[in-house]
């Protein structure tokens, strides 16, 4: 098989945690002398161009995802789905323009299916390859799942950041259908512990709270975590996950505020907290395997991969699951601040796998 040289690498622009778990994938072509072409836009596109100045960043439109206030799938969520599929093809001929202008060689596409080219090795990631609404074989589950299976017939293979057992994303990762995919462990941009060390002047807190996700439920998320912590005396981080957001909030007497932080800060931050507060987003959970950290996940309402993933993970690698309405009234103190279920992370997998399939 011929050697990737110039590669393309795409995020879906839906938050933060597509393009986050792309970091350790990037530093490894780049650690291997390989040209690196970042193509996308929104935050995710923003994030992976500063955090790798020196690769070439292309800009590449796509509709925004608009979520509803209490359920993700409302009329807005279906009109911007309509217009993302009329997007992949403007999307797929203004590829076709950037391989040819650029020698590229190799696709990477994570979840963002206008990013490719029947010309050249492409590669699609996903961890969701059954899409499901509320239960596993009702009439939209099956339809979404179905229309997302012809997509990754499309690429030459699809990469699931999970093990080969659907350890961690459980049934949305199965593989019935004998497709192409390729099990490749998790993806966390803090897995090459290597890249980072703990800097003992950084201030250090004991609640680290990620608030992230579309809005509008990330600014109900931020205000019910807000609440929570004005009521508790303990010293507090919250993480915005606003990288393009010039609103600055002034830091409170027990806590702190930041929009966004660089991955050598963040890891700082988690890796001293005794406890993490954060949605239950697949990117967001693989992150918190690599720290073994005592984690709250609260699922955004209405978003049923990560209700799915909540109750899935409950009582597992230190998860405790709750409702966001549950968090103001849960008493901090009954958590046993240990390592009940350690998750051992083998941060050569990916690193194998990465040398023989490219």
């Amino acid at each position: 098989m011929q050697k990737s040289e110039n590669i393309l690498i795409s995020p879906l622009n839906w938050g933060l945690g597509h393009a986050s778990r792309l970091i350790p994938i990037i530093e490894y072509f780049l650690e291997n002398n390989k040209n690196v072409f970042i193509i996308g836009n929104g935050e995710s596109f923003k994030l992976l161009s500063e955090r790798f100045p020196n690769c070439k960043s292309l800009y590449l439109f796509a509709p925004k995802m608009k979520y509803g206030r209490r359920k993700a799938i409302s009329f807005n969520y279906i009109l911007s789905a309509i217009l993302l599929v009329f997007n992949v093809f403007i999307e797929r001929r203004k590829v076709s323009k950037i391989i040819k202008n650029y020698n590229i060689d190799t696709i990477i596409s994570d979840n963002r299916p206008g990013v490719f080219s029947k010309n050249v090795k492409s590669i699609y990631i996903s961890h969701q390859v059954n899409v499901f609404t509320k239960e596993k074989n009702n009439l939209c589950s099956k339809i979404l799942t179905n229309i997302h299976k012809k997509i990754i017939q499309k690429y030459d293979c699809c990469w699931v950041p999970d093990n080969f057992d659907s350890e961690f994303a459980g049934r949305m990762s199965e593989n019935p259908s004998k497709l192409n995919l390729k099990y490749i462990g998790i993806l966390s941009r803090f897995q090459n512990f290597a890249n980072y060390s703990l800097k003992q002047d950084s201030k250090t807190y004991e609640i680290v709270a990620i608030v992230s996700g579309p809005e509008p439920q990330r600014s109900i998320f931020e205000n019910i975590v807000l609440d929570k912590l004005r009521k508790e005396n303990i010293n507090s981080l919250i993480i915005r996950g606003l990288p393009q957001s010039k609103e600055v909030l002034e830091n409170e007497a027990n806590i702190d505020f930041l929009n966004h932080c660089s991955d050598s800060d963040f890891y700082n931050y988690l890796k001293k907290a005794k406890l993490i507060i954060c949605r239950s987003g697949y990117s967001s959970i693989m992150d918190m395997l690599v720290f073994n950290k005592n984690v709250i996940i609260l699922p955004t309402p209405g978003q049923p991969e990560q209700e799915y993933l909540a109750r899935r993970l409950n009582s597992k690698y230190n998860f405790i699951s709750l409702q966001q309405e549950e968090l103001y009234d849960f008493d901090f103190s009954k958590i046993k601040f240990q390592n009940q279920n350690y998750f051992e992370n083998d941060k050569n997998k990916l690193k194998f796998f990465l040398e023989e399939y490219l």
